[in-house]
């Protein structure tokens, strides 16, 4: 327990030092915004392999029935080798989702279904949603908040309209054309509504939509060899225009849905938006990745400011860099009560509300390990807070924040500093 305590506090401060990972730990689904390095890439067509190759007979016809059909998994309909289009009309109690993706995969879908969506569950009822798609200056579309939010409130839950493995697009090499019709009959086979949605997003063709509007996640399986590798598209997810100090912050559990949830609280009319990258990057980082890979420049506030405000900025974000390596050190000696305290000083000046689970983790174990238990406890909730936002309500590290929270003295970090 212990050691699997210091290997998942490992992970955050690796998190922190900017690394994105696929992995699975229990029931949570690690993700991030990110495109695919070519939407034109695909797989090659393997003559072996006992699977329909794609032709336009197999698009289906667009009408449909009104009523949500039941969860039932359908396919293939035309592969490409290895990688084939699987529908099913009534996932999630009727949204619909289409995967290309190996038949492995589909029985890993139709058992993440089976966990997280009993057939005998009744449908919720869907509440108005807390923002509008408005016009956003400078920006195109975008969400807007319609009431007050607060920290921890939810913005929007959503399953993926379309799955497609990582490997479809960056593995293999197949002409063009056979690709982009896969992904055309794919499209064609979600329900009309989520169809239209997803058209509806910035890039036009579906590869494209695809390219700019996807996140990574893995639905689990092979063993460490990546085939649950995927990048999944939410379309409504798709209208959250980045902000490098996002007040909103997102996951994707094992449900396959993306939560996005207010990381401060945000006043009516004021954009929501999230980070598509790793906002503890310089200034100059951000705006080079934001140019590559979704090719605009970041006009964020931050972004905005003047050189002066810009170097502070990197400063603190450097000063923080230094701290987080020195508190995941438990033999460092310079770690005082002064340190931690700057620390979360630094997160507060640069308003990193999304992203600071990992700090608020380490600032309870430091304050522990210096027989601080006041303010290990607090702090230990402050992180239990900030880790359901930002990874969700099954991460690993809830139920460690958890126990250092209901009792100090007992934790196995108690006094480490102080007995060196």
């Amino acid at each position: 327990m212990r050691a699997g305590a210091l290997i998942s506090l490992a992970s955050l401060v690796a998190a922190t030092q900017h690394q994105h990972t696929f992995q699975r730990t229990g029931q949570r689904l690690e993700s991030c915004k990110w495109r695919p390095p070519s939407p034109r890439l695909a797989c090659a067509i393997d003559e072996d392999e006992e699977q329909k190759p794609w032709t336009e007979a197999q698009v289906p016809n667009e009408e449909t029935d009104l009523e949500p059909p039941p969860s039932r998994w359908e396919g293939p309909h035309g592969c490409a080798g290895q990688y084939c289009v699987f529908a099913n009309k009534g996932f999630a109690s009727g949204r619909g989702i289409v995967a290309i993706t190996t038949t492995q995969n589909i029985q890993r879908l139709k058992q993440i279904e089976k966990d997280e969506y009993p057939p005998d569950e009744k449908p919720q009822p869907d509440s108005p949603p807390p923002y509008v798609v408005a016009a956003v200056q400078g920006k195109g579309l975008g969400l807007l908040a319609n009431k007050t939010l607060h920290r921890g409130d939810t913005i929007m839950k959503k399953t993926p309209a379309i799955l497609v493995h990582r490997a479809f697009f960056e593995s293999v090499a197949v002409a063009h054309q056979p690709q982009d019709a896969l992904l055309d009959s794919a499209v064609a086979l979600l329900p009309p509504p989520l169809r239209k949605e997803f058209l509806a997003q910035m890039g036009g063709s579906p590869s494209a939509i695809l390219a700019t509007n996807s996140f990574q996640m893995d639905i689990g399986g092979g063993g460490g060899s990546g085939d649950g590798h995927h990048y999944g598209n939410f379309p409504e997810v798709s209208r959250l225009n980045h902000d490098c100090r996002a007040n909103a912050a997102f996951h994707i559990g094992a449900d396959l849905a993306h939560t996005t949830t207010a990381a401060r609280d945000v006043d009516p009319g004021a954009e929501l938006a999230i980070s598509y990258i790793d906002p503890l990057l310089p200034r100059a980082a951000r705006q080079q990745r934001i140019r590559h890979a979704w090719g605009f420049a970041c006009g964020c506030a931050l972004c905005g400011s003047s050189h002066k405000a810009a170097d502070k900025s990197d400063a603190r974000l450097r000063e923080i860099a230094r701290t987080e390596a020195a508190l995941a050190d438990f033999t460092d000696a310079s770690v005082t009560a002064r340190v931690l305290g700057r620390l979360v000083q630094l997160y507060a000046d640069e308003r990193l509300d999304a992203s600071v689970a990992g700090a608020y983790t380490l600032v309870a174990l430091n304050y522990n390990m210096l027989g601080d238990a006041g303010r290990a406890q607090r702090y230990a909730r402050l992180a239990h807070e900030a880790l359901v936002i930002e990874k969700g309500a099954a991460h690993g590290d809830l139920a460690e924040m958890a126990e250092l929270a209901r009792s100090p003295r007992a934790h196995f970090t108690w006094r480490a500093r102080v007995r060196r």
